[in-house]
This record gives C-alpha cells, structure tokens and sequence, in this order.
C-alpha cells in the first residue's frame, strides 16, 4: 500500500474518529443537552405536581381536572424516566442515578396509586422530596456533562444551559409552593415544619425572577412572559405574610401556581430554541 494511500485511510479514520466525538459531545445520546436538561427538569416539576394533586385529593376535593392531572403527570413521568434512561445509557454515572430514582418511583408511584387519604397523603409528603432530589441529580449531571462538551466546543454555550436549568426549576417551585401550602392547611398540627419548605420554596422562587429577567438570553417574548408572571406574582410578594400562614384561598393558590408552571415551561421552551439556534 502507497504512503498517499495509506495517509488517506488513516486520515479518514481520524475524521471519522473525530466526528464521532463531535457528535457525542453535542448530543445527550439521540437529543440535545437542552432538549435533556429540559426533559429531565419537567421530571422534579412532575414529582411535586403528583404529591400536589394527591393531597387536593386527600383534602377531599372532588374535582375531575385533579384527578386527570395526577394520572397524565404519572404517566409522562414514567415516559420521561424511560427517554431519559435510553439516551444516557453509555453513561455510567446517569445509568447509576436512574437506576436509584427508579426505585423511589417505584414506591412513590404505588402511593399515588393508593386511596388518597390522610395517612398516605402523609406518605406521600415523607417520599416527594426524595424523588424530587434523585430527578435534580439527574439534571445536574446532565448539565455537567453539557459542561464537558463547551470547553471544546465554542458554539456550545454552557451558561444557556445553566439558564435553561433554571428556568424549568421555576416550574418545579410553583407545584412545590402549592404542594407545601396544601399541606400546613391539611396538617396543622405540622404547620411548623411545612411552613419552613413553603418559606424556603417561596425565596428561591421569588429571587430566581428577578435572575432570569436580567439574562442576556431573553426575547421579547420571554421577557413580557416574566413581565406577566411578576404581574400575576406581586399579590403574593404584597402579602407574603398572609400567604405563608395560609390565608389566600386553596383554589386560588392551585390556579395561580398552575399558570405560573405553564408560563415558565414555556419561557423554557424559548431558551431551549435559543440554544438550539446558537448550535
């Protein structure tokens, strides 16, 4: 074989060798790390919205939209799990994380799946947190896998990512708000310690608006979607007080929290399309 020949071959392999590696680091498996992070984010969203439906059930509210949220949120949860676990499986660390929150959901899911009353809905508030907290390590890993890929990479932007992760927290927090002021109203003999997670879930949420406002990755359109929610929010940052003691109306908090989950899932969305633009 020719030296010309052979340089030829060998130089193929390498393109080939080095496309592979491209791809690999560009990609969460067969999607984006921003389509990844995105889907893995809705996942602690999902687990705080399920627990939320369940003590609304528990509480005794017999409404058929509660009932149809738990069982959709269910099963897009037990879809996501599978999509996130089949493209992360050339990664030990996520197979390792998977496989942990697999059992928690496990439990968990029987729960939901159980007569929503007082002593499971106790069950439920006991579990939520550790599933909450499996799905956040999954999405940390991701995000620092993406991290990987933009020291090579210098169109891969990493804090676009960091952002996208926060934004899809913000969904997270507003079921979790909802779920913890639900449950110092059916527990009040545990206020106390539910009214320090409402406290804690409240600040974060609140101090990550004023964040992702002020990032230089907004469109107009994200920006009067974040105009709209601190427009719907300054009721609660006007009467902070009576909202972490529970005056507001259930049902009024349920609505609220659920808009504020819709507009940052979409507000998402516009990150995500950012990113993939950059790309």
């Amino acid at each position: 074989m020719s030296y010309l020949k052979r340089s030829y071959i060998i130089g193929i392999g390498l393109y080939l060798v080095t496309f592979s590696l491209f791809a690999q680091s560009q990609n969460y498996g067969s999607i984006s790390y921003n389509k990844a992070v995105n889907i893995s984010g809705k996942q602690r969203m999902l687990s705080q919205k399920m627990s939320k439906s369940f003590l609304l059930l528990a509480y005794g509210a017999n409404n058929g939209d509660i009932k149809r949220e738990l069982t959709s949120s269910k099963f897009i949860f037990q879809k996501q799990l599978e999509i996130i676990k089949e493209n992360g499986k050339n990664a030990s660390v996520i197979k390792l994380l998977v496989k942990k929150t697999e059992k928690i959901w496990q439990e968990f899911k029987y729960l939901i799946e159980a007569e929503p009353n007082l002593q499971n809905a106790k069950r439920v508030l006991n579990l939520n947190t550790d599933l909450l907290k499996s799905c956040h390590a999954i999405v940390q890993q991701i995000e620092s896998m993406s991290g990987y890929s933009s020291k090579f990479f210098n169109n891969y932007d990493q804090e676009l990512v960091t952002i996208i992760n926060k934004s899809g927290k913000q969904r997270m927090l507003s079921q979790r708000l909802c779920l913890y002021y639900t449950a110092c109203t059916l527990f009040p003999k545990n206020t106390s310690e539910y009214k320090q997670v409402l406290q804690e879930t409240y600040t974060e949420f609140n101090d990550a608006i004023g964040y992702l406002l002020i990032n230089s990755y907004n469109t107009t359109e994200s920006e009067e979607e974040i105009g709209e929610i601190m427009n719907i929010w300054e009721n609660y940052v006007n009467n902070k007080h009576d909202f972490l003691n529970t005056k507001f109306n259930l049902v009024d908090v349920f609505k609220t929290t659920n808009d504020l989950t819709s507009r940052f899932n979409k507000i998402t969305g516009i990150y995500e399309t950012v990113a993939k633009n950059k790309i």
